[in-house]
């Protein structure tokens, strides 16, 4: 995605000379769900290093527990299924909710003039010459 920003940048400054060293880019932000989940798996992925160095003792360690709970034994039965699913399969889910693949093109009083969002593709060259004339700008 850097790439493409970059590619856009230098086309709309060869296009535009106004724009030069005056347009910027960033990520768009992800949603708050997203970012709350992504905390709860760091969590998660704690708790099951400090279960993996702890073994069964660390139920011990909570008062009111006897024995260790049986999603707990399950996931002892099936460590390799465990590891991965807990490692590689639901980080790279939650990955997909943080990455949006949005591509804004906005002026600095935050009117947008093309949203990768709500058209659901990315701009090409004459349409973003033609969007920056009608928004004023002087090739």
């Amino acid at each position: 995605m850097q790439r493409n920003y970059l590619t856009i940048k230098q086309f709309l400054e060869s296009e535009f000379p106004s724009l030069r060293g005056n347009i910027s880019g960033g990520n768009f932000p992800p949603p708050p769900l997203a970012i709350l989940l992504m905390k709860i798996l760091s969590f998660v992925h704690l708790a099951a290093i400090a279960a993996l160095l702890l073994g069964d003792k660390l139920w011990t360690m909570f008062p009111f527990v006897r024995s260790p709970p049986g999603w707990y034994l399950t996931a002892k039965q099936y460590p390799m299924q465990t590891f991965v699913g807990l490692f590689f399969i639901l980080p790279t889910l939650l990955q997909s909710f943080i990455t949006t693949g949005a591509f804004e093109v906005m002026l600095d009083d935050g009117k947008i003039l093309f949203s990768k969002i709500q058209t659901g593709r990315f701009p090409n060259g004459p349409e973003l010459i033609e969007i920056f004339e009608r928004a004023g700008f002087v090739r």
